[in-house]
């Protein structure tokens, strides 16, 4: 019976460490810099659009609610890239 147990703990040890790594692969792999830049730009607008203080006859609000469709779609993009192995 110790020698079951123990095979199983190195069997269970051993698979979580080849799920770790194919899992840290995949993230390495999964590297999009521009859409990671065109996010990081597009939140940088969303900061200063929520800066402002005036609603310049709705076009700031306008722009806010652009912005943030145009973050949910450039997340979506990065997910999607993701799943491809991108």
């Amino acid at each position: 019976m110790s020698f079951l147990k123990k095979n199983l703990s190195r069997m269970i040890a051993v698979t979580l460490i080849a799920v770790g790594t194919g899992l840290g692969t995949s993230v390495a792999v999964a590297r999009q810099p521009d859409m990671d830049g065109a996010l990081g730009a597009l939140q940088n607008a969303q900061n200063h659009l929520n800066k402002v203080t005036q609603n310049k006859d709705g076009h700031a609000a306008a722009a806010r609610k652009l912005v943030a469709q145009a973050i949910s779609e450039v997340e979506a993009g990065i997910a999607y890239g993701q799943s491809k192995g991108e």
